[in-house]
């Protein structure tokens, strides 16, 4: 049986483009409070292959009366019921991706937060301490009225006060944070700062908070339907979404997680290069911190605004929480998965970097892309410009087919340009995969580099 379940698993890895180090991630949760939460714990939990889950805290001891309806009456019994209705899923989605976590992982790293117990606060450090060389990234869903303090704060003070200054920059420095700032002066007045630290929550611009926009963006993006795609006929996980939210489908904390997910033309080092979160730039105070917020503008469909940041994907990420909505109930062969997207015969997650001189011609290819169901591909090779460093103009030809020429501007001389390949097959949802190309264009009179 466990001989089985490997080969599956490598056959599945190598079929489908996969990132090399996966993210280790721990959320902390006011859930109890306001119901987003709960609909951002559903999609966590539906993306809980994509990354090695350290730890779920719920920092609430109480849930909140009137704007709560759970039968639940405590963050942590809110997230277990979640975790168990995910349990109930469980056999299902690991026939769509064996990579999908146990119940009983997940269940044991469903911890409490409040203000009375330590064991929140125990799993980041124990998280952090680890001999596992990668970071921990660390996401704090909110702690309002009626939750505890942060337990990444508390860790942090614990750590000041038992290590000192040396101590706490080494466990400083294995954390990053996709995160609301509720970490008190750990943020910004005690050394060393965080390595890197993006609110995908803010800045509010032309009067509209940026975690609020998500769900103006993406709620019916690509026809979905709450009632159809998510509360009926979709088992106990999607049942269990709530939808009292002051905005439909509100959902304020899932960019955090969003941000991070592997697609293929994401980084979660490169802010600037934009995600399913949007595209973000460097907070005004930030001085030498790498420290990101939603402040950037896209050009998109003869508009520029903040939101074509996120509208740009807005379809393909909504489409693709149906897909997995779908997987909660469906066998395999009756539900839709995500194509591989391959550029220059390369099929794996990463960022791609080739050179090119001034005045060239580049060529590149998606001939090997696949559908693990046999659906009809189409192809979408953009060129996006506010990611890169020139942001003229650039001529393609083949923009819908397997295989693409780009004319490179002379005038793009020592500068980057980046490059899209969307790969979309014809199933129900459709669905998208990507591929980022770096074009890195010679300075005048240097040869290109080739990486």
């Amino acid at each position: 049986m466990l001989r089985a379940a490997c080969c599956f698993l490598l056959l599945w890895l190598c079929g489908a483009g996969f990132a090399a180090e996966r993210l280790r991630v721990i959320v902390e949760t006011d859930a109890g409070g306001d119901p987003d939460d709960e609909q951002s714990m559903v999609r966590f939990l539906l993306y809980s292959n994509e990354w090695d889950i350290e730890g779920i805290i719920a920092n609430r001891l109480k849930a909140r009366e009137g704007e709560n309806r759970n039968t639940e009456r405590t963050g942590l019994g809110i997230v277990r019921r979640l975790v168990d209705a995910y349990a109930q899923c469980h056999t299902n989605l690991i026939a769509h991706d064996p990579r999908y976590p146990s119940p009983e992982t997940l269940r044991a790293r469903v911890v409490a937060g409040h203000a009375d117990v330590s064991d929140g606060v125990d799993l980041i450090l124990n998280a952090v301490d680890a001999a596992d060389p990668r970071p921990v990234w660390f996401m704090n869903w909110g702690t309002d009225e009626g939750s505890g303090e942060s337990n990444l704060k508390r860790a942090l003070d614990k750590v000041r006060k038992e290590r000192g200054s040396e101590g706490y920059a080494r466990f400083k420095s294995r954390i990053r944070l996709s995160s609301a700032d509720k970490f008190g002066d750990h943020t910004w007045n005690l050394e060393p700062p965080f390595p890197f630290w993006i609110d995908t929550f803010r800045p509010p611009m032309n009067g509209k908070r940026w975690y609020h926009q998500f769900s103006a963006i993406t709620a019916k993006a690509g026809g979905f339907d709450l009632s159809r795609d998510a509360l009926t006929g979709h088992g106990p996980l999607g049942a269990l979404y709530p939808t009292n939210t002051t905005h439909w489908q509100k959902e304020g904390d899932t960019m955090t997680f969003l941000y991070l997910v592997p697609t293929g033309m994401n980084d979660p080092d490169r802010p600037g290069w934009g995600s399913w979160a949007g595209r973000h730039g460097l907070q005004p105070d930030a001085g030498p911190r790498r420290y990101y917020w939603a402040n950037q503008l896209d050009s998109w469909s003869g508009s520029t605004n903040r939101d074509n940041t996120l509208i740009r994907w807005a379809v393909d990420l909504q489409n693709d929480f149906a897909a997995r909505l779908d997987w909660c109930v469906k066998p395999r062969d009756q539900a839709n998965h995500r194509p591989v997207a391959v550029v220059n015969g390369d099929n794996s997650l990463d960022i791609l970097r080739v050179g090119a001189r001034p005045g060239s011609r580049l060529k590149l290819s998606a001939e090997g892309s696949t559908d693990p169901d046999k659906n009809a591909l189409a192809y979408d090779w953009h060129v996006y410009p506010e990611a890169g460093s020139y942001n003229g103009d650039v001529e393609v030809e083949g923009a819908d087919l397997v295989n693409a020429e780009f004319s490179i501007p002379r005038a793009a001389a020592g500068k980057e340009i980046h490059i899209i390949l969307a790969v979309r097959d014809i199933g129900a949802p459709p669905l998208a995969s990507y591929r980022r190309v770096i074009v890195q264009v010679a300075a005048n009179n240097q040869k290109p580099s080739q990486k």
